[in-house]
């Protein structure tokens, strides 16, 4: 699935005319190190994205974006807590995005609407007394999808994650 999605905003940035089609890179999926002196991998992100400009100026060769995808499906209490253990958290506790203010992810809805799974996440972060990162539709009608702040578990500002929930 996640190689699907990675071919698709391939092509979109090549047959649209987004103004930066040309300055982005959708990466195929790599092992990644948490943190700087790391000397083994200790984890692989689904999607990064590269901003050519961003890399000019600051020679960064970390993924400028990350993409974080995870199966979920209404009613299905295991895949809500593995969208945010090992999703939300991992932006949490900085294995990904440790220097961005924001993240990304993608729900791959197995079965029913994207709202009701977006409950089911909503609700194992209400049973964990976590109710300030709910995810919420952000407010703005252009928007589609959810968003939620999270407080880093190391003095770092909070990040705020962007979700899509794709039906597929």
């Amino acid at each position: 699935m996640t190689e699907t999605l990675r071919d698709a905003m391939r092509e979109a940035l090549t047959r649209q005319h987004f103004p930066w089609r040309k300055t982005m890179i959708i990466a195929p999926g790599s092992e990644s190190r948490s943190r700087p002196g790391m000397v083994a991998p200790d984890g692989r992100t689904d999607i990064p994205v590269y901003l050519t400009r961003v890399f000019a100026r600051s020679g960064e060769h970390d993924p400028h974006a990350v993409i974080e995808c995870k199966r979920v499906a209404e009613g299905d209490a295991s895949l809500a807590r593995e969208y945010v253990v090992e999703g939300i958290d991992r932006f949490r506790n900085g294995k990904y995005s440790e220097n961005h203010a924001r993240g990304f992810m993608v729900g791959y809805v197995l079965k029913g609407p994207p709202d009701a799974v977006v409950e089911g996440i909503n609700r194992y972060l209400i049973g964990r007394s976590r109710t300030a990162e709910l995810l919420a539709a952000p407010g703005d009608l252009d928007i589609v999808g959810w968003a939620s702040e999270h407080v880093r578990t190391s003095p770092r500002a909070p990040i705020l994650l962007h979700h899509a929930m794709l039906a597929v």
